[in-house]
């Protein structure tokens, strides 16, 4: 089909079709910066809605940080909860923790996995909850997000694991949190009927501002700084940290390019020549990359 062009009184032609594209794109941006703007007042008043952690994984968080706590305190919390004691259970028997012996009971999985260290296990195993939605408009865009995030926690706990002074529960939970400023982006888009019927304006803004936002819960949940870091940092493609020792952003940059490696996303064709990362790590992505090796699978089937 031909398209209309039409000509005003002085003789220049209008392209209607050119000029009807125009003005959509004119009305995606306006929709888009005013809900930048809508988040950042948001921010600002502290009234945007962030997820939360399982009230018991909280409540096993506490008596962890408690000095004078023990094993057997911690083994009373966390086996009120016949799902939490199995997730548990499994992470001690994953790749990350690979014993002579299958642990069946949580006390062992305690002792193998370490007091202080069994903090990450608890955010890993207890993560899905704070993706779960009941909200149908973006039932879809959560469980993929969840998805998306259990690659690529496994494919940064397997990577940390190569890299000497680089501890993989912590790889792990970074991973899986480094894309947690999605979730109120999400919540927020609903009111929004614009950019609901619009998947590429939701996507222009969750890319604009997850990392921002990801850093702040994490900061409200008292994260790791190294876990906040690679949050708020894995999206900048031009990060060069010199010849600082190989960090947890590091890991998370490349296990996420790696994860979209063969999809349409943008990041799925990018010069890893040209990202730091990627060098940094050299040793790392050869021995588990690109393919996603038997035991990243293993770790992903624990915090699925």
């Amino acid at each position: 089909m031909s398209k209309s062009v039409f000509h005003l009184s002085d003789g220049d032609p209008v392209d209607q079709e050119k000029e009807k594209k125009e003005k959509e794109k004119a009305t995606d941006d306006a929709s888009v910066k005013e809900f930048v703007q809508s988040v950042r007042e948001d921010l600002h008043a502290n009234n945007i809605y962030l997820p939360t952690l399982p009230s018991l994984a909280l409540e096993a968080l506490v008596v962890i940080n408690d000095v004078d706590s023990s094993s057997a305190d911690l083994e009373k919390v966390i086996a009120r909860d016949a799902a939490l004691t199995a997730r548990l259970i499994r992470y001690a028997n994953s790749p990350l923790y690979r014993g002579l012996n299958t642990i069946t009971t949580i006390r062992p999985a305690i002792t193998r996995i370490g007091f202080q260290r069994v903090k990450n296990a608890v955010y890993a195993v207890s993560m899905k909850e704070v993706f779960r939605t009941s909200v149908k408009e973006i039932e879809k865009r959560m469980e993929q997000l969840w998805s998306h995030s259990v690659k690529v926690g496994a494919q940064a706990a397997i990577l940390a694991k190569s890299q000497p002074g680089m501890d993989a529960d912590i790889a792990l939970v970074a991973g899986l949190v480094h894309d947690i400023g999605h979730i109120p982006l999400l919540i927020k888009a609903t009111k929004h009927e614009e950019l609901i019927r619009k998947p590429e304006l939701l996507d222009r803004v969750l890319e604009k501002l997850h990392t921002q936002l990801g850093g702040s819960i994490l900061k409200l949940w008292k994260f790791d700084p190294l876990v906040i870091a690679a949050a708020a940092e894995h999206e900048d493609l031009t990060r060069n940290p010199g010849e600082t020792p190989v960090d947890y952003v590091d890991v998370v940059q490349v296990a996420n390019i790696l994860v979209y490696e063969g999809s349409d996303h943008r990041l799925a064709n990018v010069d890893r020549s040209a990202i730091k990362a990627f060098s940094r790590l050299q040793r790392g992505e050869e021995e588990s990359a690109p393919s996603v090796d038997e035991d990243t699978k293993h770790v992903e089937d624990v915090v699925f």
